[in-house]
């Protein structure tokens, strides 16, 4: 597959620098799109040594112990999830939350795709171009009409920041959500700013694209959390308030729900469990841990 001088050289740059070794033949095997990542696979070859080197976040994996790139890929993807969880600590937004904006999310993608197809201001501004979309999508797909005020006239469907503030005022209702609420008012403003700079900004670079990208992603888990949330009523134990209720006894006090039901399987609907003992088999002989790559 094709690549830049500046990927190869990158790429060659970081292999001796973890093997240690001379690079002596390098190529760029594969490229493929995982959600809204793009990871690229090449196949680096060193004095006494052969590895995968995948990026975005870049690690390399010896020939050794992955004999397929694809095994190599679905193992990088895995360990790069657990890595990015230690380091940012995001809030879990669940991944069927996917499904409440399937075009604001598709948006997103094409301008990830955007980003990644040149490093010309043009490439960058077009990046802005599909943000402002992915955000008029955004509205589209979570307000309607009934938030409104009565005797109020709706904004326009492309009003972003009024539609948005009709939308964080249903989301944070109340007093208890002040804080959340203006959150939501004030990062929407922003976000919203500065994606119309970054479609008008002539002299925009890659950082700047990258940094729109993020602010877009952030604003939609933040409104999508904040959705799920409102949806949400856990229960609390009567005696302490703790929320630790496990099959009707709260595991903090031991209090128990009189009225608490079981829906467990009866004996006959539960599963048979094996007569012989599983044993995990891998054809992978090296593992990591994401303290390994830190």
């Amino acid at each position: 597959m094709r690549a830049t001088k500046r990927q190869t050289e990158a790429i060659r740059a970081y292999v001796e620098s973890q093997a240690q070794e001379e690079v002596v033949h390098l190529e760029k095997a594969a490229s493929e799109l995982v959600g809204p990542v793009r990871h690229d696979i090449w196949d680096v070859h060193c004095t006494d040594s052969r590895w995968w080197v995948i990026t975005e976040p870049t690690n390399l994996y010896s020939q050794e112990d992955f004999k397929s790139r694809d095994v190599a890929l679905t193992f990088h993807i895995g360990l790069a999830l657990r890595v990015s969880y230690l380091q940012e600590r995001k809030v879990p937004v669940k991944l069927e939350s996917a499904d409440l904006l399937p075009g604001s999310l598709r948006r997103w993608e094409q301008a990830f795709e955007a980003y990644d197809s040149g490093d010309e201001a043009e490439t960058f501004q077009a990046v802005g171009v599909r943000l402002r979309e992915c955000l008029v999508s955004f509205v589209g797909e979570t307000t309607n009409n009934d938030m409104v005020p009565e005797g109020q006239v709706p904004p326009k469907q492309s009003d972003f920041k009024s539609w948005t503030d009709l939308l964080a005022n249903m989301l944070a209702g109340g007093e208890a959500n002040a804080h959340l609420r203006s959150y939501l008012k004030k990062l929407s403003v922003e976000t919203w700013g500065y994606v119309n700079w970054l479609t008008h900004a002539k002299n925009a670079i890659r950082m700047d694209a990258e940094i729109g990208l993020k602010m877009v992603e952030h604003l939609l888990g933040v409104f999508t959390a904040a959705r799920l949330r409102l949806g949400q009523n856990r229960l609390r134990c009567g005696a302490c308030g703790s929320y630790r209720l496990v099959g009707g006894t709260c595991e903090s006090c031991g209090w128990i729900d009189e009225e608490y039901e079981s829906s467990a399987p009866s004996a006959k609907r539960r599963r048979r469990l094996p007569k012989s003992e599983c044993v995990p088999s891998s054809d992978i002989s090296t593992f990591m841990r994401p303290e390994d790559v830190l």
